[in-house]
């Protein structure tokens, strides 16, 4: 999408749009968010909606980066401790790896 195109108050409402989706557990909504409009928010000369871009940008990055560290602490929890769990860690396995717990 070419954002040079859009009027600023579009930038701001599909920025908005983007920024709220990632609170309906897509974070990948909040990666676009901050992909996208980091050059509107940080680097263009200043205009009026700038200032409420870069608030919905940077909480963007803020949800993104909480919700990869609460993935990636899960991950680490689930991968080190899933054999520890017994049946309970077996029935919330996708798959079962071979061999010993």
């Amino acid at each position: 999408m070419n954002l040079e195109r859009v009027s600023n108050e579009d930038k701001l409402d599909l920025c908005r749009k983007y920024y709220l989706g990632g609170f309906a557990l897509l974070p990948f909504l909040w990666l676009v968010n901050v992909l996208w409009f980091f050059r509107e928010a940080f680097v263009v000369p200043p205009y009026g909606e700038q200032a409420l871009i870069r608030r919905y940008v940077r909480r963007s990055a803020l949800g993104l980066s909480l919700w990869v560290l609460a993935l990636g602490a899960w991950l680490g929890l689930f991968q080190t401790q899933r054999g520890h769990w017994g049946a309970w860690g077996d029935l919330l396995a996708f798959t079962l790896p071979l061999g010993a717990p």
